[in-house]
C-alpha cells in the first residue's frame, strides 16, 4: 500500500535524503513541515536554525556515521515559528564507489510531546502537594502492612525506609498507644472498614500527637488490595483541647475536680456500686465565715483560704476519695466502699479538725467548715438525690452553728419548701411588677469606647430592697417562671433601649440572658421578634446570650432550632462562661455563635497565673480563627484590661469599667462616659451602689 504526499505530510510525516555532498534530496512533508527543500545544502539549513536546536541534530549526524543508523527526538521551528517535535529516524546508506547517502524519517510528535509534558507536569505537581503538604500519606498492603512512606515521615520519624515498613513503625509509637492502635487496625482489617484514630509518635526524639487515618481500595471482586492513608500532626490542637477539658472540668484555682467531673464521676460510682452491691458515702462541705474573710481581707485571702483548704482535704483523702470544689467555698468529697456509717463520721472527724486562723480588723476569724452527709443506697439511689439530700444535711448543719457535721434524715426535706418559696416569690415578683433590669457596660479595650451592655435580673422585695437573683434561683428551674422572668426582662430591655433610642442615645447593643426554659418555648422566636418589631429595635442592637448548658439535656433539639431561626432572623449569638461546660469545642463547630464571652474564672487570675493567661490567648486566637468576637468577663483591675488587650482580646466588661446600673442611670452613664479612659464617672458621689458580688447573676443562673 502506498501512501500520497497528502497522506503523508497530514499524518506529520517528513522524508528526505542527504548525499554526500550534503545535498537534500526531500519529499513535500519535508517542505511544509520542515522547511527544508530539494536541492537545499544540509548543513546550510541547519545553521540557520536557533543555536540551542542545532546540538541535537549534529549529536544525531554523528550517531548515523558511527552506528549506521539512528533514533533521536528532534525539536525544530516551523514555518509558522511554532515550536514542534519530532520521532526522526536516520539511516546511512553506501556503495561500492565509495559513495554514501543518508535517508531521514521526521514523525511529527507535538500533540503526544505536549500531553506528556502535561502528565509530567501533573505528576510533579502532585508530588510536591504530597511532599508539601502536611499531612504524611502512606500505602499499606492488603493486609494493613507499610510498604510506603514520604520521605518527609521518614525523616519526622528519624527511622529508615526498611525500618518503618511492614510494623516497624510501631518503634515510633508510644507504648500507651501501641495496642488501641493495632486493635483499630485490626477491626478495620477485619471489616473492611476506613480506620481513624489518634496516637502519639516519636517525632524528633519527642512524642507528638498525630492523627491516622486510612481507607481501603478494592478490586473488581471487592476484595481490599490496597490501604491509603496519611498521619496528621495534631498536637498543638490536642493540647488545647486537653486545657480547655481540664478546665471544663477542674477548678482553676484550687485544681481540684469541679462540679461537671464530680457528677461525672459520681454518676460511675454509682452503676459500680450497683452491680458490686457496694455503699457509698458523700460529704458536701463549705467553709464557714469565708464571707468575712472575703470581706474583710479581700478576695486574695479569700483564694488562699480555699488553696489551703483544698490541700488540707487532699492530704487526707488522697488515694482514699475524689475531692472536688463545687464553686464558691463549697467542697465535696465522694468515698465509695463505705463499710459502716463509723467510717463515714470518722473522715467527717478528720475534715471537722481543719481550721484556718486570719486576723483582720483588730479581730482573728476561724475558719472551719459545715458538713452534710449522705449515703447510697440508704438516702438515696440516683446522684442527684444524693446530693440533694447532702446540701439538705449541710443546710442543717449550718443552722446548728459552725463546724457541725449532719448525717441526711428524712426531716430535713421540708427545707424543700424553701426553693418552693423561691418560685413563690418570683411569680409573685413578675405579678407585681418588680423584676427589673440593670446594666452592665461593655467596651472596646482598643479605644475604651462604650459598645454595649448585658441586661441583668434584678429584683425589689416588698421592703423595696433590691434583691439578687440568687434569693430566687430555684425559680429558674421552673420552666413556667423562668420563662416568664424571661419575658418580662426582654420586654423591659426593649423598652429602655427604645426610650435611649428617642433621645438620640448611642448604646450600641444590648445583650440579653436566654435560659434553655425560655428557648423551650416552641414560640420563643416569634414572641422575641414580634416584640422587636413592636419596640422598632434592629436585629443589630441586640444580642442572645447562652451557656453551653442550654444545649444540653432534654429539649436540647427544641432550643437549637430556636438558635437556629433566630440566626435566621440576623440576631447575634454569644456563648457565655465559655469553657466552664462541656463540650466547648464542639459547641463551637456547630452553633451559629458569633460572640465567644471567656468566663470571669480564666480572667481573674490573668495577671498572675502564667496558665490563665495562656488559656485565656489560646481562647482568643481560637475565637478569631472562627471570625467571632471576643468578650472578657470579670474584669475588676487595669492590669487585667491591659493583659487582655496584649492578647488581642476584643471587648470586656466588669467592675473596672462600671458596675450594673437601672434604666434610668444609663443615659447619664452614657454621657459620663470620658474617652480619656473608657471609666464611667458619676457626679453624684451618693448614687445608689449595687451589693458588690463576684459575678452578676443572670437570667437562666443558679446561684444559692
Amino acid at each position: 500500500m502506498v501512501f500520497s504526499q497528502d497522506a503523508m505530510i497530514l499524518a506529520g510525516v517528513a522524508r528526505f535524503e542527504i548525499d554526500d555532498h550534503g545535498i537534500c534530496d526531500c519529499d513535500s512533508g519535508a517542505a511544509q513541515l520542515i522547511g527544508l527543500h530539494r536541492s537545499d545544502l544540509f548543513f546550510r539549513w541547519i545553521r540557520a536554525l536557533r543555536a540551542d536546536l542545532r546540538k541535537p541534530l549534529f549529536a544525531l549526524a554523528r550517531a548515523t556515521f558511527r552506528d549506521g543508523r539512528a533514533d533521536a527526538p528532534v525539536t525544530l521551528d516551523d514555518r509558522t515559528g511554532a515550536t514542534r517535535h519530532f520521532r526522526t529516524v536516520t539511516r546511512l546508506l553506501g556503495d561500492r564507489a565509495g559513495t554514501f547517502r543518508i535517508e531521514v524519517v521526521m514523525v511529527d510528535i507535538t500533540h503526544e510531546q505536549t500531553e506528556i509534558d502535561i502528565l509530567k507536569q501533573s505528576e510533579e505537581n502532585l508530588r510536591l502537594i504530597v511532599e508539601y503538604n502536611p499531612q504524611l500519606p502512606w500505602i499499606a498492603d492488603a493486609q494493613g502492612r507499610i510498604i510506603d512512606f514520604t520521605d518527609r515521615w521518614l525523616e519526622n520519624s528519624g527511622l529508615e525506609r526498611d525500618e518503618a515498613s511492614d510494623a516497624g513503625w510501631l518503634t515510633a509509637t508510644h507504648p500507651d498507644d501501641i495496642e488501641p492502635v493495632g486493635q483499630a487496625i485490626a477491626t478495620a482489617h477485619s471489616t473492611g472498614e476506613p480506620f481513624d484514630v489518634r496516637v502519639r509518635l516519636l517525632v524528633n526524639d519527642q512524642y507528638r500527637w498525630m492523627r491516622a487515618q486510612a481507607y481501603p481500595r478494592r478490586n473488581d471482586d471487592g476484595d481490599i488490595v490496597r490501604w491509603y492513608g496519611y498521619t496528621e500532626d495534631i498536637h498543638e490542637s490536642v493540647l488545647i483541647e486537653d486545657q480547655i477539658r481540664w478546665n471544663a472540668e477542674h477548678d482553676s484555682l484550687t485544681e481540684l475536680p469541679n462540679r461537671a467531673l464530680f457528677n461525672a464521676c459520681l454518676d460511675k460510682a454509682l452503676s459500680r456500686a450497683m452491680t458490686n452491691f457496694k455503699k457509698l458515702g458523700i460529704l458536701l462541705l463549705d467553709v464557714d465565715n469565708f464571707k468575712d474573710v472575703n470581706d474583710l481581707m479581700g478576695h486574695h485571702a479569700g483564694d488562699e483560704l480555699l488553696k489551703n483548704f483544698a490541700s488540707r482535704l487532699m492530704g487526707i483523702f488522697k488515694g482514699r476519695a475524689l475531692v472536688a470544689r463545687l464553686g464558691g467555698d463549697e467542697f465535696a468529697i465522694l468515698i465509695e466502699d463505705v463499710k459502716t456509717k463509723k467510717q463515714l463520721v470518722d473522715l467527717a472527724g478528720d475534715v471537722l479538725n481543719i481550721r484556718e486562723t486570719f486576723f483582720a480588723a483588730g479581730r482573728s476569724i476561724e475558719c472551719r467548715v459545715s458538713m452534710g452527709i449522705s449515703t447510697f443506697p440508704n438516702d438515696g439511689r440516683v446522684a442527684t438525690e444524693l446530693m440533694r439530700h447532702a446540701d439538705l444535711a449541710l443546710y442543717r448543719a449550718k443552722s446548728l452553728g459552725r463546724g457541725q457535721m449532719q448525717m441526711f434524715e428524712r426531716s430535713l426535706l421540708e427545707d424543700v419548701q424553701e426553693r418552693v418559696a423561691m418560685i413563690n416569690r418570683a411569680r409573685t415578683a413578675v405579678r407585681d411588677g418588680t423584676i427589673l433590669a440593670y446594666y452592665q457596660p461593655k467596651v472596646s479595650l482598643q479605644t475604651r469606647e462604650l459598645v454595649g451592655f448585658e441586661a441583668l435580673l434584678r429584683w425589689r422585695d416588698n421592703r423595696g430592697a433590691i434583691r439578687s437573683p440568687a434569693e430566687i434561683y430555684a425559680a429558674f428551674e421552673d420552666h413556667d417562671v423562668a420563662d416568664m422572668i424571661g419575658q418580662t426582662m426582654i420586654n423591659q430591655a426593649f423598652n429602655d433601649m427604645a426610650a435611649w433610642k428617642a433621645k438620640g442615645l448611642a448604646y450600641g447593643h444590648v445583650a440579653i440572658n436566654v435560659s434553655s426554659a425560655e428557648l423551650r418555648r416552641e414560640q420563643y422566636v416569634s414572641r422575641f421578634i414580634e416584640n422587636m418589631n413592636r419596640f422598632s429595635i434592629d436585629a443589630n442592637h441586640v444580642e442572645i446570650e447562652i451557656t453551653e448548658g442550654v444545649v444540653l439535656g432534654a429539649g436540647s433539639d427544641v432550643v437549637r432550632k430556636a438558635i437556629d431561626e433566630l440566626h435566621r432572623c440576623n440576631i447575634p449569638l454569644a456563648l457565655d462562661d465559655f469553657g466552664t461546660g462541656f463540650a466547648s469545642l464542639s459547641h463551637l463547630r456547630s452553633l451559629p455563635v458569633s460572640t465567644l464571652k471567656i468566663d470571669r474564672s480564666f480572667v481573674s487570675g490573668i495577671t498572675e497565673r502564667e496558665a490563665d493567661g495562656a488559656i485565656v490567648s489560646a481562647l482568643v486566637t481560637m475565637g478569631r480563627a472562627l471570625n467571632m468576637k471576643v468578650v472578657a468577663e470579670g474584669v475588676e483591675e487595669e492590669e487585667q484590661a491591659a493583659k487582655l488587650r496584649q492578647l488581642g482580646c476584643d471587648y470586656a466588661q466588669g467592675f473596672f469599667f462600671g458596675r450594673p446600673a437601672p434604666a434610668e442611670d444609663i443615659p447619664a452613664l452614657i454621657e459620663s462616659w470620658t474617652e480619656k479612659n473608657g471609666v464611667i464617672t458619676r457626679d453624684d458621689p451618693n448614687s445608689q451602689q449595687q451589693p458588690e458580688e463576684a459575678r452578676p447573676v443572670t437570667v437562666g443562673e443558679r446561684r444559692p
